[in-house]
Parts: structure tokens; sequence; C-alpha cells
């Protein structure tokens, strides 16, 4: 019927109470605060819609006809997410489902699942705990910015390589101290030492405030296998350079105990600008040693927000024993990718990573001899604009599984081969825009909202199955996708066994220890269709692993970000 002045006027209003920037990447800063690489700037997109809807606001009359339009649109009732893939006697498509909103604070079926304490990361860079107990997460924990790492020891005591960051310089921070932080069982505070103090500068070339915003230090963390060490890799610009290496953390002695150079490279000739991220340890490369990944972007001219931009890795191998590094050399990283996911051994002295080329929404398995010279590459679609961890390696670390979050596809790669096998589940229907979705997407874009996993895949302990969290197609680049649920196949067969219907729009996956419970948690602001529900929070919802049975729903869990550090529990 037609609309009335006092319909639009609701509308109207409807439209103004759920407006919301859309989520951002959840392994590394918010668009804003981290470093202005070309992933950051996928979210121009919505920064020009922004702008678009300011010039319609030129016009009353077709403002307010549109966010009626719009308003229409994002406040429709959400659909229900329907199963896919065949039922099978364990885990069928009729397991539990619950309602997509309002989320319960605590739903439990049984005894509370093992762990029911969990350590997460929280959006800005901090870490918490959820207690699925009492369905409650705590507050910051260390207040350390991203790049910093948490880790949860045996006796259920906290250890963080934390980054402190001070100074600033056209809005970026040029100091940064590594503190070695304990935490009881509690999250309390028990010690904090001094590691170590870098600085860095801004381009003395540019003035004012540079559209890019650079960075002028930056700093990734990590644990040996072992945990007897941490690694913080660091990087600082000093004109007309770049420093960076890794320094070495004996974390019972909490001290610095050697420390690695990495050779330096220039920040940028003539109207190029360069901005180089923290390096970091991504896995064993054969033998006694470590494989080191450092990131880099670079654009041109200075004076805009991307223009011409590069953006690529340098890999390095160095020998690590004793906790001492010796010297590092160039391993081949030509072409594999913008950012280097993991590394592995396989056999003789060969090793591989595995790298990712956002532009082609390609993942790269890289087969390398001792010397760091390429034998080979295996290439695994997993779709555009998808921005997230979509690895997993198998237990004995033969194999690397690829995941396609919205075809549905799971890839096997023999990291000693390069030789793959394919599975696939059937792919939730993609929604159809229609007319009023693509005008309401002309005004604001969700410039994918929803392609954003930390921790899409995660493989059982025993290596018999491989769980995934899938997004649903959509029927435009733009459109908002929503969780298609968890994805479950048999690790030998690739053969899907079933999927778990999402309670909320999952973005980060876990399994325990054991491998008898599978965590899922669920962005905040969003439906299980990507709908976006301004105030709804956060959530962890927990399957059963036997027969894909829903055990716990917390569904009150604040209004950050949260997700896995690792998609295999403590």
């Amino acid at each position: 019927p037609p609309l009335d002045d006092a319909d639009i006027a609701r509308l109207v209003h409807d439209a103004a109470d759920a407006w919301t920037m859309p989520p951002v990447r959840l392994d590394a800063p918010s668009w804003r605060d981290r470093v202005r690489s070309p992933r950051a700037r996928r979210l121009d997109a919505v920064r020009d819609s922004l702008r678009r809807l300011g010039q319609a606001a030129t016009t009353a009359v077709a403002l307010t006809v549109a966010a009626a339009l719009v308003a229409v649109v994002i406040t429709r009732p959400p659909a229900t997410p329907g199963d896919s893939g065949g039922p099978s006697p364990s885990l069928g498509a009729t397991a539990p489902t619950a309602a997509v909103t309002p989320l319960p604070t605590l739903l439990l079926d049984g005894e509370p699942p093992t762990p029911s304490t969990l350590l997460v990361q929280v959006d800005g860079g901090d870490f918490a705990l959820v207690d699925l107990t009492t369905g409650r997460i705590g507050g910051g924990l260390t207040g350390a910015a991203y790049g910093s790492a948490l880790q949860l020891r045996a006796d259920g005591t906290l250890v963080c390589l934390c980054i402190k960051v001070s100074g600033s310089v056209n809005g970026r921070p040029t100091h940064a101290e590594v503190r070695l932080d304990r935490f009881d069982r509690s999250g309390k505070l028990t010690s904090s030492s001094p590691i170590a103090a870098i600085d860095g500068e801004p381009d003395p070339r540019d003035s004012g405030f540079p559209p890019e915003e650079p960075a002028h230090i930056g700093f990734a963390a990590s644990f040996s296998a072992a945990g007897r060490y941490g690694f913080v890799g660091w990087s600082a610009r000093a004109h007309p350079f770049w420093h960076s290496g890794v320094i070495v953390v004996d974390l019972v002695e909490a001290r610095e105990v050697n420390r690695i150079d990495l050779p330096d490279v220039t920040s940028g000739e003539g109207e190029t600008r360069r901005v180089v991220l923290g390096p970091r340890v991504v896995g064993a490369a054969g033998g006694d040693a470590l494989a080191i990944a450092r990131e880099w972007y670079e654009w041109t001219p200075a004076s805009s927000t991307g223009g011409t931009s590069v953006e690529a890795a340098d890999l390095f191998r160095a020998s690590f024993a004793g906790g001492t590094f010796g010297n590092a050399t160039t391993a081949d990283a030509d072409r594999c990718g913008d950012r280097i996911l993991r590394a592995g051994v396989t056999a003789d002295d060969r090793w591989w990573v595995a790298c990712t080329r956002s532009t082609s929404g390609t993942v790269v398995v890289r087969r390398l001899d001792a010397a760091g010279t390429r034998l080979g590459d295996t290439s695994v679609g997993v779709g555009t604009g998808i921005d997230g961890e979509l690895t997993a390696p198998s237990p004995d670390g033969r194999f690397l599984y690829v995941w396609n979050p919205a075809g549905a596809g799971l890839t096997r790669v023999d990291v000693a081969t390069g030789e793959t096998r394919d599975g696939h589940a059937a792919p939730a229907a993609a929604r159809d825009a229609g007319p009023l979705r693509a005008l309401g997407d002309w005004l604001a874009p969700p410039a994918a909202a929803k392609t954003f996993l930390a921790g899409a895949i995660a493989v059982s302990p025993d290596g018999r199955r491989v769980y995934a969290a899938g997004i649903d197609p959509v029927a435009d680049q733009l459109d908002t996708a929503g969780s298609a649920g968890i994805f479950v196949f048999d690790a030998e067969r690739l053969e899907p066994i079933g999927v778990w219907r999402p309670t909320a729009d999952f973005i980060s996956i876990a399994i325990s220890p054991d491998g008898r419970f599978l965590y899922a948690a669920g962005m905040p602001n969003v439906d299980a269709d990507g709908t976006p529900r301004p105030g709804q929070p956060a959530s962890m919802t927990v399957f059963a692993t036997d027969d894909g049975s829903i055990r716990l729903i917390a569904g009150q869990l604040g209004g950050r970000l949260m997700f896995f550090p690792s998609t295999r529990l403590e």
C-alpha cells in the first residue's frame, strides 16, 4: 500500500537507528587503527558510499525516499539459514537449532563443555576471558596493542608478549615498549618485565597528515612450538630506510636472549612511499631452521590514498637452536602472494609456505629446498574478497587443508608433492538482491562487510575430521553475506558429513583439545544471515562433535568483535 508521511518518518527513523559502519578485519587493527595497507583500503568503498549519501542529501525528497527504501530492506525479518549437505548417521541435517535473535545469556544442554573458560582476542588488540559457566566475558586483560601475543600455560596462568605504544605523529605511534607480563588464572597481573623499546619516525618528506596514514613502527609477536621462547618481530622507519628484525625472549627468565636483524629496505624512492610491517615467525623451515615472513606495501603518488599500490612479502630462513638465531638467508617468495600465512617441513630439509593472493582470491602452497629455492607451486581458489585465515595443517604435517567459504569447497594439498584432492558440499543458495536491495547498496554498500574470518577452518586432534565456517553466497559483490553454518568433512575422503545451522554470524572457530566440542564465535550487531541488528551482542555457540547438537549458547558477550587466537584450544 502507499506510504503516508507517518510511515515514511518512521522508516527514516528506523534507518537512522540501524546505521552502522561495517565490521573490520579481525586479525589486524581496524581500518583506522592499522597500517593503511591495500587490505584496509577495501573498506574505502564505505567512505565513497557515505560521500554519495551526502550528495543525495542535497535533495530532501530523494534522501527521504531512499532512506525509506533502505529501511524496508535492512529491517526485513531475517531468513532462516537452511542445512546443506546430506545427513549421516552421526551428523545429520536435524541438529537442534536456536532462535537467530535474540540469543539468551546462557543456554546449556547438559554439563558445561570442556574447556569452559576461553581466551579470546577482541577488537582493538586486547584479550579477554569468556566464562561459559556464567555466559559472561571479562574486560580487557592486557591493554596491549595489535601485534601482541598471549599464551595460556599448562598451569592455567597467562604469559603476554605485550606491545604498549605511545607518542604520535600524524596520528600514528612512534614509540613502543615490549613487556613480558604474567597473569594468574583469574587474569590478575602478577609481574611485568621490560624487554625492549623501539622508536620510529615519520617520513620527513611528508608534512601534515598524509592521506594514507602510514605507520612508523610495526610489531608481530608469537611463541615457539615448545613454549620456552617468544618472538617479537619489529619494524621502524629511519628514512631513507626501514629497519626490522626479530627479538628472542626467554619466557622463563623474562629477558631478551638474542635478536636477528633483517636486511634494510627503502622507505620509498621519489614519489613512492613504503611501509614495512613487523616480521613474523611463521613456522619451521627444515632442519633446525625457522621461516620468517616480512610483508610490506608501497603506493604512488605520496599524496594519494592507495594510488598505484604494490603489496608483497619477503621470506627468510634462519637456523634456530638454544634460543639463538643463525644468519638469515633469503628464500624465494617472488609472486607467492601478498601475505605469508604459515610454513612447515616435509623431508630431506625441504619445506613449504602457504601464501595468499588477495586480488586473485587464491592460496598458493610453495615448496622449497634447503637453500630456499622454489621447487613448485600449487594454487587453490578461495574466492575474492575473503580476508582471513582459510588454511589448516593436518596433525601429522603431511597435508594442508584450504577452504573456500562461499563455495563450500575443501582442498587437501600434499605439501611434499603439491598434489591436490577436492571435496565439496552444497553451498547455501545465493540471495536475490532485487531492485530495492540494489538501490540500498548504491546508497550504503556493505563493502564485503562479512568477508573477514579469523580462523575459519579447524582439524580435529585425531586428524579424522575437518570443520569449516561457511558464508552465504551473495547475489552481488556489495551484498552482505551471512553465515552458512559449520561444514563437516571426512578428512580422508573429503566427503561432506553434515552442516550445522548457524545461531549467529560465525567469524571464528576452534576445536577442544579432545575433539569433543567445536566452538564458534558470533559477530555482534548482525544476525546469522548478515542482517544488521544494532545492539545485538557477540555470542559463543558450542557444538558437540559426535552428533552436531548444540551444547551451549552464550549470547550476551558484549559489543566487541571477538575471535580465537588459535583454532586449537588449550
